[in-house]
């Protein structure tokens, strides 16, 4: 008898010793499921603010920053503005220091099962001319309910899907004041793209897969900051511009991600005599830009970096083309505190160069090193402090064009 009593609380406790293994395994599969589809998709700002499972959100952030910038800074050469929060003196027509405000709202939702919505939208400077940096409809044609391959479906106003700069113009997550050269000179910058999009990503087993998005729209007509995102304008010719990116991302110890992207756009379709004949604006042109990029993540170390080129070809012009190149690498250390009032530190440094042939005259170089420090009070109040120094080509006069910036970010 005591014997058979002795069996049965043997086989009991192996019964639950494998329950409770089982269990444990399943979450561990379950958990590590999760994060390679994390790691799988296409990384896009929103997605920090944006929860697809939701039947309405509404979040944002508002951002106060103080920006010392040297009195050249968007002058010749170059010409482009920098500062994230366009601030361009009515005296003297170009960046000024002081503080600045931007603010951002984020709403989206699933209405109905397997079809999102995201409005995205921006108030820079001036609170009564927002900008509408998206306005999208998402719906999931495969992979919702899980499997080896997602694809969905995106129309309306998105973000242009070259490379992985876009997050510099959010002031909520970017690391510096001032947008990176390679991002400003190479590729249209930081444009909101109107047509149809497909995305998705495939499962290469337990640890790697792919993502990947093409891209048929509008297009822009020009590389200006202020033309592409202040006023959102679009191409009005009747040619499409056509994106795409695919990236390889391992999930391991080492987090990795080494995407591809290209584009094909007619820019303009005829001469612009409001531009002067020495810009590359009076011409019409077609458009061709390629490059890859890579992010990882070893533990405490992250680096984010990009290779662009760009190839502007012109119409009747002193020139048949004009080619560009840039390079953007921002390495980050960053230090974690449980616990603390200070939860985060990240120390964070950039290296940026562009090259850029012009009209007849030099060639101009133009190369960017920053350094700062992005600190979490905690995990929706952020503190950014950062400097950085700017220096042209050697055949090109030195702009007093460095700047020095102080930011707090609050979300909601």
């Amino acid at each position: 008898m005591r014997s058979t009593k002795s069996g049965w609380i043997l086989a009991a406790t192996y019964l639950c010793l494998c329950w409770t293994t089982g269990g444990q395994a399943a979450g561990q599969d379950e958990a590590q499921e999760q994060q390679l589809k994390e790691a799988l998709r296409r990384k896009t700002p929103s997605e920090h603010y944006i929860d697809p499972a939701s039947f309405f959100r509404l979040h944002g952030y508002v951002t106060l920053s103080y920006t010392e910038a040297g009195r050249e800074l968007g002058a010749e050469p170059g010409g482009e503005s920098q500062i994230l929060v366009p601030g361009l003196s009515p005296r003297t027509g170009r960046n000024e220091g002081g503080f600045k405000n931007d603010a951002a709202l984020f709403v989206g939702g699933e209405p109905f099962e397997g079809v999102g919505t995201v409005v995205e939208v921006h108030f820079v400077g001036d609170a009564a001319d927002p900008v509408l940096t998206e306005a999208k409809i998402v719906w999931d044609l495969a992979g919702k309910e899980g499997g080896s391959a997602a694809f969905r479906l995106v129309g309306g106003r998105y973000w242009w899907p070259f490379g992985i700069h876009n997050d510099e113009w959010f002031s909520a997550v970017n690391s510096f004041s001032l947008l990176s050269l390679a991002a400003i000179s190479v590729v249209p910058a930081h444009y909101n793209e109107m047509g149809l999009m497909g995305e998705g990503e495939l499962k290469l087993g337990d640890q790697a897969g792919l993502n990947y998005v093409f891209s048929v729209g509008n297009g822009v007509p020009g590389f200006g900051l202020k033309d592409n995102v202040s006023n959102t304008q679009f191409d009005a010719n009747g040619n499409r511009a056509l994106t795409g990116r695919v990236g390889l991302v391992l999930c391991s110890s080492l987090n990795c991600e080494l995407g591809l992207s290209a584009s094909r756009s007619r820019l303009r379709s005829g001469e612009d005599q409001r531009i002067a004949a020495s810009e590359p604006g009076h011409y019409a042109a077609d458009f061709t830009a390629w490059g890859p990029d890579l992010s990882l993540k070893w533990k405490a170390i992250k680096l984010r970096s990009y290779l662009y080129g760009s190839t502007e070809d012109l119409e009747r012009a002193p020139v048949d083309k004009l080619s560009r190149s840039g390079l953007t690498v921002e390495p980050s250390y960053t230090l974690r505190r449980t616990g603390r009032r200070l939860e985060m530190v990240s120390l964070v440094g950039r290296y940026s160069r562009a090259d850029e042939e012009t009209l007849g005259g030099p060639k101009l170089r133009m190369t960017q090193l920053g350094i700062g420090a992005n600190g979490q009070i905690t995990r929706a109040f952020r503190v950014r402090l950062g400097f950085v120094s700017q220096k042209e080509g050697k055949d090109l006069p030195d702009l007093d064009n460095d700047a020095f910036s102080l930011g707090l970010t609050a979300e909601f």
